[in-house]
């Protein structure tokens, strides 16, 4: 297995139906932004775990996140770093930990994921031996571990990989992803060209403070009866005039209501 052959970053994020999705990345209107911060489930802060083979990009990805520049010479091992509320539209701190895949820091390493809110765990698009090791060995030691957040798959090192390889994203982690629904997005960066690198830990943190478990279950792929009751609810107060579907005007007070952003033509 291996990355797919362009050097076009791609994200696969796990949907309602349990398909395979891949998403555009939403600005979110300054008007809407006070609305997203009184959702944050009140959580004043994030700490994101990052994991994976050695040499797979992570203290790289972390350097260019924090300081928004690639940097050539970053440590084995990274301090634990610190993405600012302002950082993200949600306006909730992220903690990032950088550990070693070695075997003499295995103890810490599951000690750090014991504390974990959110695990990144990356692999190197110019190596596919460590797009493998994902379900041969990380994902099944997270499980020995019982390590039960949200898991970000990062292909990293985007810019290095084989432009001859002639497989996409979704076609690679699409089996992954229904062995190990723990995973909540995959996305490829380039920390050297600064593509994607914010958004791993946006996703991370998004997976945080949106979880979708309360109203998504995995192992019967269907909402949760409560989410299809408050689903029903809310579309009956916004379908005024009672004639089964939401017109334009009715779907613009539900956006006003909802993110204080009225709803914009395409």
């Amino acid at each position: 297995m291996g990355c797919a052959a362009n050097h076009r970053p791609s994200t696969v994020q796990q949907d309602f139906v349990g398909q395979q999705i891949t998403p555009f990345k939403t600005e979110i209107p300054m008007a809407g932004r006070s609305a997203l911060n009184s959702t944050s489930g009140g959580r004043t802060h994030v700490r994101v775990v990052v994991v994976g083979d050695r040499g797979t990009g992570k203290s790289s990805l972390i350097a260019a996140a924090a300081s928004e520049s690639f940097q050539e010479n970053v440590p084995a091992l990274l301090p634990p770093t610190r993405l600012p509320a302002d950082f993200y539209p949600d306006g909730v701190p992220v903690t990032i930990i950088d550990t070693s895949s070695s075997l003499e820091s295995r103890g810490r390493l599951a000690e750090e994921l014991k504390r974990a809110d959110a695990v990144v765990l990356t692999y190197a698009c110019d190596e596919p031996m460590t797009l493998n090791r994902l379900s041969s060995f990380w994902l099944h030691e997270l499980r020995r571990l019982e390590v039960k957040v949200p898991v970000i798959v990062v292909g990293c090192k985007l810019d290095l990989r084989d432009e001859h390889f002639h497989m996409s994203l979704e076609q690679v982690m699409s089996p992954i992803m229904q062995q190990f629904r723990e995973i909540e997005t995959c996305i490829e960066c380039s920390a050297a060209n600064l593509v994607q690198v914010p958004d791993v830990f946006y996703y991370a943190q998004k997976a945080v403070i949106h979880p979708t478990a309360p109203l998504f279950d995995q192992e019967t792929q269907a909402l949760k009866p409560r989410c299809v009751r408050a689903l029903k609810r809310i579309f009956i107060l916004c379908d005024h005039d009672i004639d089964g579907a939401l017109n334009n005007a009715e779907l613009n007070e539900f956006q006003v209501k909802c993110f204080n952003a009225p709803v914009t033509a395409c």
